[in-house]
């Protein structure tokens, strides 16, 4: 697995060489944009929006507006704003997982130790780890990556470290944004409502779950490859006239 940041874990004065990996992939399929008159891929074009002209890669700079005046940054230069966070993720401290809001959650990464040949360590790596899981902590850590300064939560897993990233607090939109109707429930449907929580609960299985909607992606992508007539379904939801008679029913099937 190629990794995608190479740096030190900053253990108060330990420098623990590391390699940080995505965690996850991507399963999806990928459409082409074409022109519909003769199934010509649509490509997007870097142009200059003054003289119209298409630019290769190394035409193209880095630079911030700043009352109409362009001001250009080398990748040099932008390296050198921090050049010690930029090869470095510093432990802010350790607290317990528990601690971390649900909200805050994002994209997971595996760390992993640097080759010996370029100076990697694997005893500073697994002590961290193993003190770590001595306290059952987690170590909350900061770094900066393609010019953004990232926070997230280091955690043992396994023989090595998953990185959680975080969310900034005020990355997170209030929920006063979002539009809520307000209503007054029934205790008793309430409670019948609990009663079909109780018939729906279940352990948990994460490794049972697969993706299925690529899936039905890629027949129908066979389908139209073999010629074959596309059904497009309509979709209706049910008009729901009453709550307690769908939770009667409910719970009138679950007992069958």
């Amino acid at each position: 697995m190629r990794s995608i940041w190479t740096g030190h874990v900053v253990f108060g004065t330990i420098f623990i060489p590391v390699r940080l990996y995505a965690a996850s992939g991507n399963l999806h399929v990928n459409f082409h944009q074409v022109h519909k008159e003769d199934c010509g891929r649509v490509r997007y074009k870097k142009v200059c929006e003054k003289d119209g002209k298409e630019l290769s890669r190394d035409e193209i700079g880095k630079a911030y507006i700043i009352a109409g005046e362009c001001l250009q940054f080398t990748d040099e230069e932008i390296e050198a704003l921090k050049p010690v966070t930029t090869k470095t993720m510093e432990i802010q401290g350790f607290c317990s997982f528990d601690d971390i809001p649900v909200l805050a959650m994002s994209k997971p990464y595996y760390l992993g130790t640097e080759s010996p040949s370029r100076g990697g360590v694997g005893q500073s790596f697994q002590l961290l780890r193993e003190a770590a899981l001595k306290r059952d902590k987690v170590a909350v850590v900061k770094w900066v990556a393609r010019t953004n300064e990232y926070l997230g939560i280091l955690q043992p897993h396994q023989n090595g470290f998953l990185l959680k990233q975080l969310l900034y607090h005020e990355q997170v939109r209030s929920l006063d944004e979002i539009e809520i109707i307000d209503a007054e429930v029934n205790p008793e449907l309430v409670e019948k409502g609990a009663q079909v929580v109780d018939n729906m609960d279940f352990q948990f299985k994460w490794e049972e779950y697969t993706e299925t909607y690529t899936r039905e992606v890629r027949e129908l992508i066979e389908k139209k490859a073999l010629g074959e007539p596309i059904e497009i379904p309509e979709f209706k939801p049910p008009e729901v006239r009453s709550l307690e008679a769908e939770l009667e029913r409910m719970l009138a099937t679950a007992e069958e």
